[in-house]
């Protein structure tokens, strides 16, 4: 997350900020206030002035409030309390105040105003930034800030508070340079962090780091730089630093469930699948509806070949969500992993019931389909599968072995040559065109198709044995020695091939 400061200054090189806001109400006079005569008013003002000179900051609201209970209409009196009001660390009153004087200001309600902003301090239009971000106008804020400096250049927090509105609308590389132009003023500890997001939002994860490390060497406590060093980290592939960094975030602040979930990620990247559901557990523990969490436990599981258990959870995050592409998903390839065969073609009805163009979804339920022996329902399901994408070579391969298992041999061949077209080398496919070739009675062309097989694989052993059964119909018997003898220098001892040897030898008998 980044981190906000605000600040008002009593003086053009001293400021102070804020780190949290809370919206309250703005001041109000008490009883005692309509006492005060309006002749009283300018006196009450000045001895306010004189009490924030020497920070006597309570005593200087009280008297500005009184001010305001008899001419409530006077923006600069707002504004000072919004002044004394942060002083005083009353931030979302301060900003109200502070509202409330930009109002007044803007309207020309006050007959002593004119044209205020025109000669607005670097102060106010620094404040008025800050009103104007707390109210989602970035722009502006930035415009405020802007101002401000061009009176003087040298408000740190200012410079910190407008590259936190460049990083709100995404600006990037602007708000790094707003936040150099800080830290070249005042090493400060949020410059430093926020830089750092703005550097990894960039994918620039080593200077990232960098940045994160500053924050650091002023602060080594602060888990959230911690784990967002760790996600950098992970980013550049160094997964075991990244769990280093996630561990010292945890050991300051155990319970961030966003920590041990980041944790769990590079642990399964590391292949520590029973580490990472210890992580994904812990982060359960703190928030057990995190949906991520669920989901990356159920991979793992899935990872270690324990599919009944990854199954449960997805369905325990199905049951808090049931339109998770993800979970529905990797819950059919669990089950088909399991030979539940039916329920899986269910589940991916399920998942393409969210997603009906998916790709995947389509295609496995192709395989599931086929290996139930409904090939028609197969080609079908593949049929979808290649109206989403086209160029899915092997979409064709397992809808060519469909029609083949159908007898439809012709169609098979003119599958496989469209698979092909786009993989030359697709050696499943020529493998299974000389089987469709074969079964059709066109061997020569078949020993073309095993031919390509062996040139891409010389030691492929079916495509030698069926080669040899196809010379053995044509009655080229040499070549069928030739081809059992390079066949058993790969597998000795198969009984087809030796079979077919002998067959040959009596035959040349």
């Amino acid at each position: 997350m980044v981190n906000r400061l605000f600040h008002t200054q009593s003086n053009p090189t001293e400021a102070s900020s804020l780190t949290t806001v809370e919206q309250e109400t703005q001041p109000t006079g008490s009883s005692a206030h309509s006492a005060v005569a309006e002749a009283d008013v300018g006196d009450l003002f000045e001895q306010g002035l004189q009490k924030m000179s020497v920070d006597d900051h309570e005593a200087a609201l009280t008297l500005f409030e009184q001010v305001l209970a008899v001419q409530s209409d006077r923006p600069n009196v707002w504004e000072k309390c919004s002044v004394v009001l942060q002083k005083l660390g009353r931030y979302g009153e301060a900003l109200d105040a502070n509202g409330k004087a930009v109002q007044l200001y803007q309207s020309g309600a006050h007959e002593l105003v004119v044209d205020v902003k025109k000669g607005w301090t670097a102060e106010q239009w620094s404040f008025e930034g800050d009103a104007s971000f707390f109210h989602n106008r970035y722009e502006e804020a930035i415009a405020a800030y802007d101002a401000a400096l061009a009176i003087n250049p040298d408000l740190h927090n200012t410079l910190y508070n407008k590259g936190v509105a460049l990083f709100t609308l995404g600006h990037y590389e602007e708000a790094i340079v707003a936040y150099d132009a800080a830290l070249n003023l005042k090493q400060e500890l949020q410059p430093f962090n926020n830089k750092g997001l703005s550097l990894a939002k960039l994918g620039r994860y080593e200077e990232a780091i960098a940045a994160y490390d500053a924050a650091l060497k002023i602060q080594p406590d602060l888990h959230q730089t911690l784990n967002n060093k760790g996600l950098s980290l992970a980013r550049l592939g160094c997964d075991e630093a990244a769990i280093s960094a996630y561990d010292a975030a945890l050991q300051i602040k155990p319970d961030k469930h966003n920590t041990l979930y980041n944790k769990g990620l590079s642990l399964a990247k590391l292949d520590r699948h029973g580490a990472a559901i210890d992580a994904y557990d812990a982060a359960l523990h703190i928030k057990p509806t995190l949906q991520d969490a669920l989901y990356r436990k159920g991979l793992s599981l899935a990872k270690l070949g324990q599919h009944e258990a990854a199954i449960a959870v997805y369905d325990a995050s199905l049951a808090i969500n049931p339109d998770l592409y993800d979970e529905l998903y990797n819950k059919s390839l669990s089950l088909q992993a399991l030979g539940r065969y039916e329920e899986a073609v269910a589940a991916y009805d399920a998942t393409l019931a969210v997603q009906p163009e998916a790709y995947d979804a389509l295609y496995k339920k192709g395989i599931v389909l086929h290996g139930l022996g409904r090939y028609k329902a197969a080609i079908a399901a593949y049929d979808a599968a290649l109206a989403v994408q086209p160029g899915a070579y092997e979409a064709l391969l397992s809808q060519g072995n469909s029609a083949f298992r159908l007898g439809r041999f012709n169609q098979a061949i003119a599958i496989y040559n469209a698979a092909l077209v786009l993989k030359p080398d697709l050696q499943d496919a020529l493998y299974q065109k000389g089987l469709a070739l074969c079964a059709l009675g066109r061997y020569g062309e078949a020993i073309d198709a095993y031919d390509a097989v062996l040139a891409i694989q010389p030691n492929d052993f079916n495509a030698l044995y069926r080669k040899g059964v196809v010379l053995h119909r044509l009655g080229r018997y040499e070549e069928v020695l030739t081809v059992c003898n390079a066949a058993l220098a790969i597998r000795p001892g198969i009984p087809e091939i030796n079979h077919l040897k002998e067959a040959t030898l009596l035959k040349l008998s």
